[in-house]
């Protein structure tokens, strides 16, 4: 006899798990049969303000098991048809209540991620796969740029206990990224990453000294005392080249420029590189990184706080002129209405996708549309406290985003132990499916 497929069979297992901070988060496992999934929730240092809410990780785990798996059973919906997950997802959303804050994200996200890996092995084929075949309208074959975050700074590098400061301890910018463009395979674009990450370890260590430089949150490097982020991309740039490779042509550089964490909201100024300066003059620092890297930059993400509209608008509008595609993360935080509301201002070129963001994959892959739909990018991203889970992998390859960000490539030299790979999961992840393993 067949296992059933049906929802009201389902079981779930919510548990307590760490993320890569060693911070709690939550784990589910769905159970159908003998067909088995898990979900589980990342978290991020720098939160836009509209992200999905979430709530303390034992109420979540209560929430998954009191309210999120009766309302499922209730349903009794065919799993194996990809129409019913869209149809749950949108009725566990609608009881979560006003942007997840009753059920919380870290509940609603482990089961969803759960069952869509669960459907997919329902149908006997990848996730990426089954996301093509629930989402035709976003399934695209499109190469995927892998975003390497190589040097980290910001609120994923400050040690704020230890009393230090942005812009003299650490650089201001949040992540300076290669991306390998001229890699004919996922494979390649790794191996690349990793020579660049050597040739930027290093530099850094015969300049600043070994102890010195260390691995911050997202496993980029980072130097106590540096905090002049124009000189940390010189040497990211240097360690392209040192690398072999010709940057521009061989390897892109990325921002994220994390600009909220570093704008007074009463001052209506930016804290940046020990000065307080103006919209316009953060502008003129970003303008004039690209003319300096002409035909080198392929993004700068965040490059303005969150919710300074007018100069967004400012900012994607120069960058056009230069190639440079602007990128909104905390802008958007990959919701409907901050969406709409760029749309209509022309206030970024793409968007950042994180699926903790949104608090359901359903949920997400509609933010993916709308964009789609108005000619926008996707940039499909990891958060800086992640898990082993790799499925962001398959939501990039199935809809062919423009990019995966999910931070340094980890060569195995320096971190020989799997269980911390959670960056290096996800390329690895793509290189698989590439390879069709």
């Amino acid at each position: 006899m067949s296992d059933s497929t049906n929802s009201k069979d389902l079981q779930l297992l919510a548990r307590q798990a760490s993320d890569s901070r060693g911070r709690p988060t939550v784990e589910c496992e769905a159970r159908l049969g003998s067909i088995t999934a898990v979900g589980d929730v990342p978290a991020g240092a720098s939160k836009g303000e509209d992200e999905a809410q979430t709530v303390d990780v034992a109420q979540a785990i209560s929430n998954i098991h009191d309210v999120i798996l009766p309302l499922i059973k209730k349903a009794a919906l065919d799993l194996k048809e990809p129409s019913s997950m869209g149809k749950l997802e949108e009725m566990v959303i609608a009881r979560a209540g006003d942007n997840f804050k009753d059920l919380g994200a870290n509940a609603t996200l482990p089961v969803s991620r759960a069952l869509w890996a669960l459907a997919a092995k329902l149908h006997k084929e990848s996730l990426c796969a089954f996301i093509r075949r629930a989402e035709p309208q976003l399934a695209s074959s499109d190469r995927v740029n892998f975003l390497m975050n190589i040097f980290n700074g910001g609120l994923h590098a400050l040690k704020k206990k230890d009393g230090e400061v942005l812009g003299r301890d650490r650089i201001d910018i949040q992540e300076i990224m290669v991306v390998p463009v001229s890699a004919k395979t996922y494979r390649d674009a790794v191996v690349m990453g990793e020579r660049i990450d050597a040739a930027l370890k290093e530099i850094l260590t015969k300049k600043y000294g070994a102890a010195a430089v260390t691995r911050a949150d997202e496993a980029g490097f980072s130097v106590k005392g540096l905090g002049d982020s124009t000189e940390a991309i010189a040497h990211v740039s240097d360690a392209i080249t040192k690398a072999g490779y010709t940057p521009g042509k061989d390897v892109k550089l990325a921002l994220d420029v994390a600009a909220s964490s570093f704008y007074d909201a009463k001052a209506n100024r930016y804290q940046f590189q020990g000065k307080a300066i103006t919209s316009d003059e953060m502008i003129d620092y970003l303008v004039k990184f690209a003319d300096r890297y002409k035909g080198v930059v392929l993004s700068i993400e965040d490059g303005l706080a969150e919710n300074d509209w007018a100069a967004w608008k400012k900012l994607s509008a120069a960058m056009k002129e230069r190639g440079v595609v602007t990128i909104g993360d905390d802008l958007f935080v990959t919701q409907f209405p901050r969406l709409k509301k760029g749309i209509a201002e022309k206030s970024a070129h793409a968007i950042l996708i994180k699926v903790n963001q949104n608090g359901t994959v359903h949920g997400t892959l509609q933010v993916m549309k709308l964009a789609k739909q108005n000619h926008m990018q996707c940039v499909v991203s990891h958060r800086s406290g992640e898990t082993l889970d790799d499925s962001i992998a398959d939501l990039a390859y199935a809809t062919g985003s423009m990019g995966l960000k999910t931070g340094d490539p980890q060569p195995e030299a320096d971190f020989p132990d799997r269980k911390t790979w959670v960056r290096r999961a996800k390329y690895l992840r793509m290189i698989a499916i590439e390879e069709g393993k």
